[in-house]
């Protein structure tokens, strides 16, 4: 089997080429980083296409007329990527690519029968694009995160692809809701970086809640702040951690001294924060998984976490059975998922976790128990082979070649 990847950015692909390039899969991975970034990631020089003129190209208009810009132009730069991309495709027996930047690829792999995997990572792009648009309505903000022609680019792809990979039961479930065949989408969790992320100790009796992500509507932070200063917990604090949006300083305007906004950190740093954390918060409207949530399970961190969010998928990953409580709350030994959009239930767990040292003390436990194993990108990357195999022989079956 020889699996090229194409990626228009980082993602998590970089992890992928790497261990399938250990389990000796990988033909390509084709992507608009430099060499000597991939290089640095640990895919060797010899694997790589590198294609870096829409990286540079997205940088420049970014400089000259900032994020509004890159935002209109980005259906040209994804498709200045995939005309380009799909020029090294030759010698491929399987093609993993991304969404949006894929559909050339993917018509090739049909000429050429070879089974094409989509890779998905958020939610259904028209499901998506549903609830961010309610949500910007809220606060009288045009939604300006998804363009209408990477939408059509992508129901293209969908369609035409063997399959859809997901990352959570959040995405399949958009997927399905939107009419895909269930048998059509392959599940598969993310990984983390475990070498980063590892248990900690907090030098504190601070309660402090920690969020990682974009301040963005998006991410929902405008709920974990009122829910926050809400409960108005003793000696607590809220760091958000993150970079800031146009709509950052309206989300946050209930917030008072406790909330910190911390900024973009790199993640050794980032870890630091885990540590130091009494419980991690994710309230977003949809994420498909966001990588930060395995992050802080990795340092012993119980969650927090909306059902639009993929948090379910890591509590569970134990195999964990929730117990149902009011207000639509699922709890699971490592934590909570909750309702989107519902401040009031983010300010009662919060307090019950602040009043309870005990239950928080046996969640914290509970977090540091998840096998290190179940957590790692080379897990996920195993499973993706799985994926592949199956894939592989359905395509067979179907008359295309793997």
């Amino acid at each position: 089997m020889k699996v090229s990847i194409v990626v228009g950015g980082r993602w998590h692909a970089i992890e992928l080429a790497r261990e399938l390039h250990k389990n000796g899969y990988l033909h390509r991975l084709i992507t608009n980083y430099p060499k000597f970034k991939t290089r640095s990631w640990g895919v060797p020089d010899d694997k790589v296409v590198s294609l870096p003129l829409t990286l540079l190209l997205n940088k420049a208009i970014e400089k000259v007329g900032g994020a509004k810009l890159v935002r209109k132009s980005l259906p040209t730069i994804y498709q200045m990527f995939a005309s380009a991309a799909v020029r090294h495709l030759e010698g491929s027996t399987l093609v993993h690519g991304w969404s949006s930047c894929s559909l050339p690829a993917i018509e090739w792999a049909k000429r050429n029968n070879v089974p094409f995997l989509l890779e998905r990572s958020s939610a259904h792009i028209s499901y998506q694009a549903k609830l961010l648009e309610a949500e910007y309505q809220k606060f009288g903000l045009s939604c300006t995160e998804i363009h209408p022609q990477i939408v059509k680019t992508e129901l293209a792809e969908y369609e035409l692809a063997n399959q859809v990979a997901v990352p959570s039961y959040f995405a399949e479930r958009s997927f399905i809701e939107e009419g895909f065949q269930k048998d059509r989408l392959v599940h598969n969790r993310f990984g983390t970086n475990l070498k980063t992320f590892s248990p900690g100790v907090k030098q504190d009796d601070v309660f402090r809640v920690v969020y990682a992500g974009s301040l963005s509507v998006r991410k929902g932070i405008h709920y974990l702040v009122e829910g926050f200063c809400s409960a108005n917990i003793p000696n607590s604090e809220l760091c958000l951690i993150g970079g800031a949006t146009p709509e950052t300083a309206q989300l946050i305007a209930s917030g008072d001294s406790r909330v910190k906004c911390i900024g973009h950190i790199p993640e050794p740093k980032l870890a630091e924060y885990y540590h130091q954390s009494s419980v991690f918060v994710l309230p977003s409207i949809e994420d498909g998984f966001a990588y930060v949530i395995l992050q802080a399970i990795a340092c012993g961190v119980p969650l927090i976490c909306t059902t639009n969010s993929g948090g379910e998928d890591v509590l569970r990953i134990n195999n964990a059975s929730p117990v149902k409580l009011e207000n639509s709350i699922d709890e699971y030994p490592g934590g909570y998922i909750i309702p989107p959009a519902n401040s009031e239930v983010i300010a009662s767990l919060l307090t019950k976790l602040a009043n309870n040292p005990e239950l928080l003390a046996q969640k914290q436990q509970n977090a540091l128990a998840f096998k290190s194993e179940d957590l790692s990108w080379e897990q996920y990357a195993l499973r993706a082979v799985e994926a592949y195999k199956k894939l592989g022989v359905r395509s067979e079956e179907l008359g295309v070649r793997s």
